[in-house]
This record gives C-alpha cells, sequence and structure tokens, in this order.
C-alpha cells in the first residue's frame, strides 16, 4: 500500500470528514458506546497509520523513553479531578463502565485528530508555534458543539475555551515526547473525571461545578506547555535531521 504524505489541505479534509462521522452520526447513539467516536476513532487510526511519517506524526513509542516523565503535570491534575469527582459518591458501576469506554475512544480519536494528522499537516506548512495555536484553536472551535447541541451557550464558552488551552499543552507534550500515547492516556483519564462528576452530579439533581473548576486548572497546564514549547523550533530541526539519518 502507497503511503501518503499529510499535507495541510489533506490534514483539513481529513478533520471535515472526522467531523461528519463524529457529529453527523451522534443521533445513532443509544446510551452505549458511542458508535460516532468509534469510527472516528478507526478512520483516524487508518489515516494516521497509512502516512509515510509515522514517527515524525507521533505514532511510535516516546522518545526518549525518559520523556514520559513530562506526562506527570497533567496525568497529577486529571488523578486530583477524578478524587473530586468521586468525592461525593460513585456514580452506578453500569455507567463509569459507559463512560470509560467513551472517554477512551474520544482520547484516541481526538489526539489522532488533532496532534498527528491536523498538526502534522500545519507543521508541513508553518512553524512550531503557529501550527500549536492553530491547532489548539480548531480543538477549542469542535468542542462548542457540545454546548450548542444543549443550547447552553455559556457551557459552550468554557468548552471551547478549556480545550484551547489544553490543546497547547498537549501538542507541547506531543512535541516534546514526539508521542501522541501519553496524552492520550491524560486525554482519557481528564475525560472519565469531568464526564462522571457531571453524571453524578445529575443523578443527585444537583449542578456540578466542576466542569469551571476544570477551565481554572487548564490555566497553569497551558503555562506548562508554553514552557515545554521553549526553543522548540531549534529542537524540531534537530529531531526531524536525527529521523532523516535513520
Amino acid at each position: 500500500m502507497k503511503k501518503i504524505h499529510i499535507t495541510l489541505p489533506l490534514a483539513l479534509i481529513v478533520l471535515a470528514v472526522w467531523l461528519g462521522l463524529t457529529l453527523g452520526l451522534v443521533q445513532l447513539q443509544a446510551g452505549g458506546i458511542g458508535l460516532s467516536w468509534l469510527l472516528a476513532a478507526l478512520f483516524a487510526l487508518l489515516v494516521s497509520l497509512a502516512g509515510n511519517e509515522r514517527r515524525t506524526s507521533g505514532l511510535h513509542a516516546p522518545s526518549p523513553s525518559r520523556s514520559w516523565w513530562l506526562v506527570s503535570p497533567p496525568l497529577l491534575y486529571s488523578l486530583l479531578m477524578l478524587v473530586v469527582a468521586w468525592a461525593g459518591g460513585w456514580p452506578p458501576p453500569k455507567a463509569l463502565l459507559l463512560v470509560a469506554g467513551n472517554a477512551a475512544l474520544v482520547a484516541l480519536s481526538e489526539e489522532l485528530m488533532f496532534r498527528a494528522i491536523l498538526l502534522q499537516g500545519l507543521l508541513d506548512r508553518y512553524a512550531i508555534w503557529p501550527a500549536v495555536l492553530l491547532s489548539s484553536a480548531l480543538f477549542g472551535v469542535v468542542h462548542t458543539a457540545n454546548g450548542l447541541a444543549t443550547g447552553d451557550l455559556g457551557g459552550a464558552l468554557w468548552q471551547a475555551t478549556a480545550a484551547f488551552l489544553q490543546g497547547i499543552v498537549y501538542a507541547a507534550i506531543r512535541l516534546r515526547t514526539r508521542s501522541v500515547w501519553p496524552m492520550m492516556v491524560v486525554h482519557g483519564v481528564w475525560d472519565f473525571a469531568l464526564v462522571s462528576s457531571i453524571q453524578g452530579a445529575t443523578a443527585g439533581d444537583e449542578a456540578s461545578i466542576l466542569p469551571y473548576a476544570a477551565l481554572l486548572a487548564v490555566l497553569p497546564l497551558c503555562l506548562y506547555g508554553v514552557y515545554l514549547l521553549r526553543g522548540s523550533q531549534r529542537a524540531l530541526l534537530g529531531q526531524n535531521a536525527y529521523q532523516l539519518n535513520q
């Protein structure tokens, strides 16, 4: 099978198809594992595997292996959110399993789409900072759909803002570790904590403050991402030169 080069136009076409799968099939979900997220994840995975620069796209294990520690701050934040989410009691086990399954699919799908395919397409044309900011902005815009679908404009705004800030640190760790897998783990735990908190609050007929606390939590994480990207252009050039010599 001939490999493809992921350019920016191709990445944008893939994003449009991915959005169609994610949003267009949402009505087919029936309280179980989201069919839309499953198909979107499989589509993003196939496109990623078809790329001719898998290492550059982040499909390999973190390199160097010790770069795994860079994921520690957002992972600790995610675990703390999980503790806060369950402080008032655990949601029903069946609900937890469904949330965990969907959170894993969302993490797989979004990280492959935004930090593997889209970011790589942007880096094919732009320097690191424009690529990171543009991919993060699109990541934020996509998340407005969650709030707009329910008519909650305030919710759409905080989700878009939080996703944009998260996108910066996710992209930073993706570039520094040269892998999408570390942030895929954090992304899944984060979504699991957030959604299980909201479901628990809904079951108790009370509003959860965790989504708004999460927005404040991502501010220092965004600054952490900015810190990681210092001297990033020079580091990426060195990384690409190393890969060309392999």
